[in-house]
């Protein structure tokens, strides 16, 4: 993978030749780019409270690294495969990254996870083998959503002419007040 594309899905600066498939340390990372311990920590604690509430362990040991080919993957899932696939797959990741210690940009995490999710193992190979391949649905998706997101996740929820947009985790409170803003749901 080009560098400019490490830049462009995770960071810039100077990492290890070996960052793009193996990563750095996730907590080292996060200490940068979020302004220190001090910082991190209280964001560390509320995501873990929020998993915990779901019966759902967060591991912040192992590694984060560049995130393209997994959404390079997730690309071809909605193009070819569904939505419904599409959501397996991140669904796999997001377990593997946050439950299990598991870099994102690991090629071997990136295959296990498609392969529970049900996806086309000849065709996510084919992804992974060819640097560009799914790069336009990608960068024509960074070009539609791009604008003010400033953290992930990120939602867009709708009712069709209004949108609430909300990014970064979020408590369950705030997906409720703002599916009542959009009237999914009656006042609790």
């Amino acid at each position: 993978m080009p560098p400019e594309m490490w830049r462009r899905g995770v960071a810039s600066g100077e990492f290890p030749l070996d960052a793009e498939t193996v990563g750095i340390n996730k907590l080292d990372y996060y200490h940068s780019k979020f302004g220190g311990p001090a910082r991190v920590a209280p964001m560390v604690e509320r995501l873990a409270g929020i998993m915990r509430s779901l019966d759902v362990e967060y591991n912040m040991d192992g590694n984060t690294g560049p995130t393209l080919d997994g959404h390079r993957i997730a690309a071809y899932a909605e193009r070819a495969e569904g939505l419904d696939k599409q959501n397996a797959f991140m669904e796999e990741i997001f377990k593997s990254y946050f439950t299990m210690a598991e870099a994102p940009c690991d090629p071997t995490v990136l295959r296990e996870a498609a392969r529970r999710a049900g996806l086309d193992m000849d065709e996510v190979e084919r992804v992974l083998a060819s640097p560009t391949a799914e790069l336009g649905e990608i960068d024509e998706q960074l070009q539609r959503f791009a604008r003010g997101v400033s953290g992930v996740p990120y939602f867009i929820l709708s009712d069709g002419k209004r949108r609430i947009r909300m990014s970064g985790a979020q408590p369950p409170e705030q997906f409720l007040d703002a599916l009542e803003q959009l009237g999914a749901i009656e006042d609790a």
